[in-house]
Parts: structure tokens; C-alpha cells; sequence
């Protein structure tokens, strides 16, 4: 319905109010100079009014602001009156309001129309102090509570109103400590705790007869992070040269118990609603000249799904679940590291899913589990976080060099299938298989009840006999019997002249 980038909005309340003032110096003016000088750096203009008086400096009529190009838009705070006072210790207190208004909006096109949101940043007894020394300073920032609230939301001009849309996010007992060290770069070193976050969120059309709620928490969350900042020339839009230039960060979240309840209702589409719980888990980001890296998990996830053309709900829980995704991001002649995986571990469906594909129960119920945990080399021809070069892409922004499958496993229905191997690819032939680079390596695979499972989907009407025919003639093709009832295993072998192995015989 309209466009939101995240990644903006970020940058811009995060970063002030838990980074920026920790590089400042220690006295009102200086503190407050060094925040405004990285701000601006990084793109957002600035401007207020300061006053100075017995050693202290007052900054009214704060507003902040960052063009959002590709949206075509903008982020606007207005921060009201900040206080920098000195405490007489060496250190510098930074007194704010409770409430901080802010603006998000971006222009309209001829497929998506344009928005303006309106939203209250809220704390409650709260605190920021500034200690230590030019060198070497603390920074410290304590709340009862933190939020952020919508007040108003435009869509072409037109207000939704209180009853159409609604953004209530709270978070409890917040707590974050940075120690920073500024020489050619400025490193930081930074630590934080959230007793809890809850969130409120409803969003109607009136010119639509959908409308979503989604209501959830989370505890206990801890946070972790740290890294290097240029201190010039900064430009928050241009990743690229900031990285260029030694940008290198890292972070990771880590969180208890927590729960999701979804709910549409459309009277045309029909309703939809879900219940999501887990008992915690954790997030890291990594950035820099090596590249980039997301990592997550969770553990003892459970969903109930509810969908107006099914009479039973679906119920799914996964003991443990997670993902990783690392890329390079800096262009380079020679091949660097990436990976990718994912698991879906214990995965369990309730006897009413299972009943419509399987009434009688041939099929084994154990839980089922998904691993992939793939890593490799890969050189990357464009610098694809520099805005301009992304806009011109025009081919693959790299080529793959090597892939080592260092976990596959498919364990579901009585069957598993394990595998692991190495492969080098030739970027410079493409004609030994036509349309791709020629791969030299092997891989190894094993598959346990694999015939035991074609016979029960036969059994049960779901594969014709002659598609499972055809199966087992691959599978005598490719694998040779394990010492075990219905086990078999694979290698498969990729040579340097181009021949395609399999446990020895060429099959090309």
C-alpha cells in the first residue's frame, strides 16, 4: 500500500540517542559539536537554536532530517530542547523531553500512493551521561521506558484516523552502556538490556473492507555490539564508500520467550488469523570489508494457523530453527567467502494436516529435519552497495569459484538423505557444459529408507507405480547398496577433462 524504508528510520533515532553523543567531548559545546558534526556527516541536516549560560548549553528548536532519495521522501524529527549540562565530575549530562515527534513521509507515484506518519518517540525516566575522557568516554543511557507511537497517518491527503491505523511499541527497564576510543577511527565497544517490548499494530483501509491487528511481546533481550567509524566524510546513502573508507561493525541480539497473535478479517477474501510463540533466541549483523553477515535461530517455535477455506486449524512447532547469509560486498579480482543455511530441526505437523495426505497412517510421524549449511568463494565484479553501480547493473554482480556442501540433511517420512563434498568451478569454460562454468569435485551422498518410502507412497495411491519404477532405476543408476537394509550411497565426481562420475561410472 505504501512504501516504509527501515533502514532510514534506523539510522536516524537509534544512532543519536545511543552512539553519537558517546563521541562527544566532555564539556556542553563540545559535546554537543561532536554529535552535531557525525549527523551531519552522515547525511541528516540539522538545525536549532543554542544558547550558552554558566558553563551549559541549551539546543532548542531541534529538528533533524534525512532525504530518503529512492522513496522520495524524507525522515523528520523535531527534538524540542536538549540540555547539556555539566556535572561538575567531568562528566555531561544531556537532558531530553519525554516526547519526541517525528515524520515519515515519502511522495506519491502512479502505482503507489504517497504517505505522511506522524509518530511520538516516548521515555520515561530517563537518563544520558557523558564520562571519562576525550581519549576514552562512557556513555550511559537508562529508561523506565521507551516507545513509539503513531499519531497521525495521511495516504494521498487522506487521514486514516485513530480507528484505521495504530503503532504502539513499548519497551521496559532499558539499560545501554558504550565506551568508545577515538584516534584515526573511532571505535566502540557497546552493551545493552530490554526487560521487555510489547507492540500494538492495526492498519484499515477505509477503501478496502481488509484490516490487520497484530499484537505480540518479547523479554529479556540483551544487545551487543561494536566496531570502527571513519570520522569524515561520512554518507549513511553511500554504504560503499563508507565501508571504503573503514566502516566495520558488528551486532547481535539475543531474546527470551515471546509470542505473535495475527488476525485479518476481509469479508471478501475471508479471514486469516495466527498464533506464534518461541521460548527465545538471537539475531547478529556483521558489516565491513569482508562483507556482510545475517545469523539467527530460535528455539521451541510453535504456530496455530487458521484459514477461512480450511475447517481445522494447522498447528506446527519446530524445536530449533535458523538461518545464516554471508556475502561479500567489496568488488575484488580475487574470490572471497560466502555462505548460506538454514534449518528447520524437529519440524512436527498435528494428525490433522498428516490425515489429509496420509488417513491410515503409513507414513512415519517422527519429526522431520531440514539442514543446509552451504559455504564457499565467490568474486564479486560490482560494488553493488554503491548506489550508482547498482542502478546500472546490467549482468550478475559476481561469479561463484567454489562450493563446499558442508551439511545437507532431509530427515522427514522414514527417509534421510545426508550429503557433503567440495566443488571448484572454471568461470573460464562454459562450453564443457554449455552455459556454465565447468565444475571439478565430488560429492558424496547417502539415503536411508528411500525404497521403503516409494512402497508406502505407492501403498497409499500417491505415486503411480511406473513413476516409482522409474526412481528406483535412477537411484541403481547413481547409488551403489550399503552394508544396511535399504541404504544406499553416492558419489558423484566431476573431473578435470569434464567427465561426470558416479561411484566410478561415467554417466558423461
Amino acid at each position: 500500500m505504501f512504501r516504509l524504508n527501515s533502514a532510514s528510520i534506523g539510522l536516524a533515532l537509534p544512532a543519536m540517542l545511543l552512539s553519537s553523543a558517546a563521541w562527544a567531548d566532555l564539556t556542553p559545546s563540545q559535546v554537543w559539536g561532536d554529535w552535531r558534526q557525525y549527523m551531519e556527516g552522515m547525511g541528516y541536516g540539522i538545525s536549532a537554536s543554542e544558547t550558552e549560560a554558566g558553563g551549559n548549553l541549551t539546543v532548542s528548536d531541534l529538528t533533524l532530517d534525512m532525504p530518503m532519495p529512492d522513496e522520495g521522501g524524507a525522515v523528520t524529527m523535531t527534538m524540542g530542547t536538549f540540555e547539556f549540562i555539566a556535572n561538575g565530575d567531568g562528566s555531561v549530562a544531556i537532558v531530553m523531553p519525554d516526547r519526541l515527534p517525528m515524520t515519515i513521509s515519502a511522495t506519491g507515484t502512479d502505482t503507489d500512493p504517497g504517505f505522511t506518519m506522524n509518530l511520538d518517540y516516548t521515555q520515561s525516566d530517563h537518563s544520558m551521561t557523558v564520562s571519562g575522557t576525550p581519549e576514552n568516554m562512557t556513555y550511559a543511557y537508562d529508561a523506565g521506558t521507551i516507545g513509539l507511537k503513531l499519531t497521525e497517518l495521511m495516504v494521498d491527503d487522506k487521514s486514516y484516523g485513530e480507528e484505521n491505523a495504530k503503532i504502539d511499541v513499548v519497551a521496559t527497564d532499558f539499560t545501554s552502556r558504550t565506551t568508545m576510543a577515538i584516534g584515526d577511527m573511532r571505535s566502540y565497544e557497546q552493551t545493552g538490556q530490554i526487560g521487555s517490548v510489547s507492540y500494538d499494530l492495526f492498519v484499515h483501509n477505509p477503501e478496502q473492507t481488509g484490516q490487520l491487528a497484530m499484537v505480540g511481546s518479547m523479554s529479556e533481550l540483551t544487545l551487543e555490539g561494536g566496531g570502527l567509524i571513519p570520522l569524515d566524510n561520512l554518507n549513511a546513502a553511500d554504504m560503499a564508500a563508507m565501508i571504503a573508507a573503514g566502516f566495520d561493525m558488528s551486532g547481535s541480539i539475543t531474546y527470551g520467550a515471546g509470542n505473535t497473535d495475527i488476525n485479518f478479517q476481509d469479508e471478501t477474501e475471508g479471514d486469516f488469523a495466527a498464533t506464534t510463540s518461541s521460548q527465545g533466541g538471537d539475531l547478529s549483523v556483521e558489516m565491513g570489508p569482508g562483507g556482510i553477515a545475517y545469523a539467527g535461530s530460535q528455539k521451541d517455535t510453535k504456530m496455530n494457523i487458521k484459514v477461512a477455506d480450511l475447517p481445522f486449524p494447522i498447528d506446527l512447532s519446530m524445536a530449533r530453527s535458523g538461518f545464516k547469509l554471508q556475502a561479500p560486498v567489496v568488488k575484488s579480482d580475487d574470490p572471497q567467502d560466502f555462505a548460506f543455511g538454514i534449518t528447520l530441526g524437529d519440524f512436527v505437523m498435528s494428525d490433522m494436516i498428516w490425515g489429509i495426505f496420509d488417513p491410515t497412517g503409513q507414513l512415519p510421524r517422527d519429526p522431520a529435519t531440514i539442514e543446509l549449511d552451504l559455504s564457499g568463494q565467490a568474486k564479486l565484479l560490482v560494488n553493488y552497495m554503491d548506489p550508482e553501480a547498482a542502478a546500472n547493473l546490467a549482468g550478475p554482480p559476481g561469479e561463484v569459484n567454489a562450493l563446499t556442501v558442508n551439511t545437507l540433511v532431509l530427515d522427514a517420512a522414514g527417509a534421510r538423505l545426508e550429503g557433503q563434498g567440495d566443488v571448484t568451478f572454471d568461470n573460464t569454460d562454459q562450453t564443457t557444459f554449455p552455459g556454465m562454468p565447468k565444475p571439478v569435485g565430488a560429492v558424496d551422498l547417502s539415503l536411508v529408507g528411500g525404497n521403503g518410502l516409494l512402497d508406502k507412497l505407492v501403498g497409499m495411491g500417491m505415486l503411480p507405480e511406473e513413476q516409482a519404477m522409474g526412481a528406483r532405476m535412477m537411484m541403481g543408476l547413481f547409488a551403489v547398496p550399503g552394508t544396511e537394509p535399504d541404504t544406499l550411497s553416492s558419489k558423484i565426481e566431476f573431473t578435470e577433462d569434464g567427465q561426470v562420475l558416479a561411484n566410478g561410472q561415467r554417466i558423461k
